[in-house]
């Protein structure tokens, strides 16, 4: 009697293991097969002051900061916009940050507008303003080329 219990016990253990097993198969085969998304491409990045592109503004002049993204195929998500301040021999700070909830189909454009005033002069461990774009869905950043143009100078 006690051998037919210990069998139908190594039995229900074997299952469970079994079982077990193809949970954990199943499991990382589908971890492996999820398709990365690809984060949109930024297509033009610019500044704007009175309806024209600048390259310079003045101290407390009104500046649009424009991003025009396309998205390569489906894309929802934040996008998060970031004015930063490039200082010579010191980390960038983040001086306006705007985070703009999307859903673009593959081949769609949008255009985020950001209005900033600066509030520093180039000059000194200034050296001005640029732009960084985080799509946070594919966890990438794109950030405006290092040299003045595209990025903003700013004067008195």
């Amino acid at each position: 009697m006690r051998s037919r219990q210990t069998s139908k016990g190594q039995v229900l253990i074997l299952i469970l293991l079994a079982l077990l097993g193809l949970v954990l198969i199943f499991g990382l085969l589908s971890a492996f097969s999820v398709r990365v998304r690809a984060a949109p491409i930024v297509q033009e990045a610019f500044w704007r002051v009175d309806d024209q592109k600048v390259s310079t503004t003045k101290l407390g002049e009104s500046v649009g900061a424009h991003v025009v993204v396309q998205a390569t195929e489906e894309y929802v998500g934040s996008i998060v916009v970031k004015i930063r301040k490039d200082i010579r021999f010191w980390p960038d700070s983040d001086y306006q940050t705007s985070t703009v909830p999307v859903n673009l189909k593959g081949g769609e454009e949008k255009e985020i507008t950001l209005i900033f005033t600066p509030d520093e002069v180039s000059g000194g461990s200034l050296r001005g303003y640029f732009l960084e774009i985080e799509f946070r869905a594919t966890r990438t950043t794109w950030t405006m080329e290092n040299s003045y143009p595209p990025r903003l100078r700013v004067t008195e």
